[in-house]
């Protein structure tokens, strides 16, 4: 065996020797009918585990709650459990969970971020979010905290139009993640030494001011990777006043994007595109209103530079009506969307979700709803005419009144579900035909001193498709 090992020529022909045989394995797998999987009859497997993350909380003077829903299953399965914690290797749980339909929720916030660790029918469906509002006057801002993943992307307002800019990148796992930060501003790609290879050590948070490097534009997009381990970052645009907000992750680049949850009233709405690629970009937009699409010489197009971004206001085709945003370009691009109101005081930022659609992507949870705080939903269907129900659900687990909600096709729709009072969630799930993109619109205050914060809704599944497995050497070895 040493002879062999020392001659590479030997070494080399083992090595072909065992790849034959492997693809050998996968041809006759797929000639026969053996462990091939085709992606229309593949089984669902039920979600089984789920992490989520919360950021610390920003800003004095304010009161932050943190909230866990997952809903019941049709199935009727048990078991499993949630546990929340500060982000420390051997933090005490600030609270458990041991029963799906029920909620969890906690005032305050830890100081290093809240973990939220889910197993068993705890975990299928899980949603986790974080709502600060206004201890002595109007403020609101409200977070999906996030699960730790290699790849996020989000679009925001450049520094011209903010007095701080910071990313938060947490770390839950026991090894350090090293993060690469990309941004795309305006005038191009901006870099620096402290966005190339940081560090976040175990169970730590890396705050980064991404100012010095994007004081100049009116947009950019940010694309926050890892080259070893994992993060959860989470991007906070901040103002003087009540005008701060989270900026909440948007879709990786693609060529179509729809963006829910654009409020009605006054105030600047600013669409921001970017362009990651070497080309450049030419977005359409399309704008749909309660009344239809809107038409405005503004959606004609917007050109992007390559490795860039670019702004269009769309007060104009919107003027003072809610609305979704549909923005497909012939190359894949980056999308979002910043709202101000009253000068800047109140802001608020929303970002391209994927649809609700009928099957394992049929529902939303929202589980976080502060006392004093009131709940719109604004839900668009591009395509086809919708179903929608909402169903509020109390801390024990029982469900109120259900609000039956038409979204017609090529509109957006309103909807004000009456809140039962009590800590509770929501349920929000579609029968189809078409899908439709859903946002939470959540108000704190009234008038002209009211704080506004938008969340758009993804599908929370309780079951995901497995995988299909082809022909091929990966298929072998996975």
């Amino acid at each position: 065996m040493r002879l062999i090992v020392e001659n590479r020529f030997a070494l080399f022909g083992l090595v072909v020797v065992a790849l034959a045989a492997l693809f050998g394995v996968a041809f006759l797998t797929g000639a026969f009918g053996l462990g091939r999987t085709d992606a229309a009859t593949a089984e669902p497997a039920r979600v089984e585990s789920a992490l989520r993350v919360c950021p610390a909380p920003q800003g004095e003077d304010r009161l932050t709650r943190v909230a866990a829903f997952a809903p019941e299953s049709d199935e009727g399965e048990s078991g499993g459990s949630l546990v929340a914690e500060e982000n420390a290797a051997d933090a005490e749980p600030l609270g458990e969970l041991s029963e799906a339909g029920r909620l969890w929720s906690e005032e305050g916030g830890a100081g290093g971020g809240t973990v939220v660790r889910a197993t068993g029918a705890l975990a299928a469906g899980l949603e986790v979010a974080q709502v600060t509002v206004g201890e002595d006057g109007s403020y609101a801002t409200e977070l999906r905290c996030t699960q730790p993943s290699l790849s996020t992307w989000f679009a925001a307002p450049g520094g011209a139009e903010l007095d701080e800019l910071t990313l938060n990148l947490t770390n839950v796992d026991d090894t350090p993640a090293t993060v690469n930060v990309d941004l795309y501003a305006t005038d191009g790609p901006a870099y620096s030494d402290e966005t190339r290879g940081i560090t976040v050590d175990p169970h730590d948070t890396v705050e980064l001011s991404l100012n010095p490097l994007i004081e100049s534009t009116e947009a950019v997009a940010v694309h926050v990777r890892t080259n070893s381990g994992r993060v959860a970052p989470a991007l906070f645009a901040e103002r003087s006043g009540s005008g701060s907000d989270w900026v909440p992750p948007t879709s990786p680049p693609a060529k179509r994007h729809v963006i829910p949850g654009v409020p009605s009233g006054n105030g600047a709405k600013r669409l921001i595109v970017a362009a990651p690629g070497n080309d450049p970009a030419t977005a359409s937009v399309r704008v749909i209103t309660p009344e239809g699409d809107a038409e405005h010489e503004a959606l004609d197009g917007l050109d992007i530079p390559p490795a860039a971004s670019a702004a269009l206001s769309l007060e104009g085709p919107l003027d003072k009506e809610p609305g979704t945003v549909v923005v497909e370009s012939e190359r894949p691009i980056v999308v979002g969307l910043a709202l101000d109101r009253a000068g800047g005081d109140d802001t608020a930022y929303t970002a391209a979700v994927p649809p609700l659609e009928k099957g394992v992507n049929s529902r939303a949870v929202l589980p976080a709803n502060p006392e004093g705080t009131a709940t719109e939903l604004l839900l668009g269907a591009p395509g086809d005419a919708a179903s929608v129900r909402v169903t509020p659900v109390l801390a024990d687990g029982t469900a109120g009144e259900v609000l039956e909600v038409e979204v017609e096709a090529g509109r957006t729709a309103r909807a004000e579900p009456e809140s039962p009072g009590a800590a509770h969630a929501w349920i929000v799930e579609t029968s189809g035909p078409g899908p439709v993109h859903a946002a939470r619109v959540l108000t704190d205050g009234s008038g002209d001193d009211r704080a506004t914060a938008v969340r758009p809704l993804p599908p929370a599944p309780a079951v995901v498709p497995l995988p299909p497995v082809s022909d091929s050497l990966t298929s072998v070895v996975r």
